[in-house]
């Protein structure tokens, strides 16, 4: 039998309190629509790198490579099929989704999400990743990209460069692709811990990248003057990083200014200083 007392705890007990259901179902769909659109929108830039498939690599550099993006899509295409849908919707209202030319038949080329205003094309020219043709002039990376369909190539605003001593001081085939996307606004040097780990590297790699920079404006410059026009720069910015677990590990303006005597004056379209 209960005692009084226990009928009294029972009664005076508070029931539990539960959270209130804040699943995204409950809102209407076109307010869910408008959510997954702009998580899109806002998602930070992503690191989206080009990628050779295995393919037969008896040909020569009058055909491209058959190239891929393994980097993965923006995070509203992964989430559920609405947000997938929607996601996909913008990115093709706003020419997101790009594919690349493939000679070969045999093995396809898939479309990938990059957003050309926001997101980093990242060049990866070393490591065991790298595959036939990579760093052609005339059919890498670079190069292939700029024949992309789903979007106009030429609106390319950031970008990853990797062998940066390599490309600035004994190889001119990255700049002679780069002239090709006048409106590049972000180039991010790519460092290696064999870099990090060596002060006369650190100051070869603040010299390359100011003359990969510097060789980029000149082409600007040249560009202007065969169409007529006075040069005017437009904003840009330079960054050293590191890839790391897939992402960029940005070092600091204050600590690779000092790695050479060159400070940080030319990492801007707006310097007339001479190549050192």
């Amino acid at each position: 039998m209960t005692s009084t007392w226990g009928r009294f705890l029972a009664s005076t007990t508070p029931a539990p309190i539960h959270p209130p259901d804040m699943s995204m179902q409950l809102l209407p769909k076109e307010l869910r629509l408008q959510i997954w659109a702009l998580a899109y929108y806002n998602e930070p830039p992503r690191l989206v790198a080009l990628e050779t498939n295995p393919h037969d690599e008896d040909h020569d550099e009058t055909h491209f490579c058959p190239r891929y993006s393994p980097s993965p899509a923006p995070v509203t295409v992964n989430l559920c099929h609405e947000s997938r849908e929607e996601a996909r919707y913008q990115a093709m209202k706003a020419n997101h989704i790009l594919q690349v030319p493939c000679s070969n038949s045999d093995t396809g080329c898939g479309e990938f999400y990059f957003r050309i205003d926001t997101d980093i094309l990242l060049l990866q020219l070393e490591g065991t990743r790298v595959k036939h043709y990579d760093d052609s002039p005339e059919v890498g990376l670079l190069a292939h990209f700029s024949h992309a369909t789903g979007c106009d190539p030429q609106e390319l605003q950031k970008v990853a460069i990797t062998k940066v001593i390599l490309n600035g001081f004994r190889d001119g085939s990255l700049s002679n692709v780069l002239r090709d996307f006048p409106k590049i606004s972000h180039m991010v040097m790519m460092l290696t811990n064999e870099i990090l780990e060596d002060d006369l590297e650190k100051e070869l790699f603040v010299r390359a990248a100011s003359r990969i920079v510097r060789m980029y404006k000149l082409d600007l410059m040249n560009l202007a003057t065969s169409q007529g026009k006075t040069f005017k720069p437009h904003p840009f910015n330079v960054d050293f990083a590191r890839l790391h677990h897939g992402r960029l590990d940005i070092v600091s303006k204050d600590v690779w200014r000092d790695w050479s005597d060159g400070g940080e004056e030319w990492a801007t379209l707006d310097n007339s200083e001479p190549f050192w």
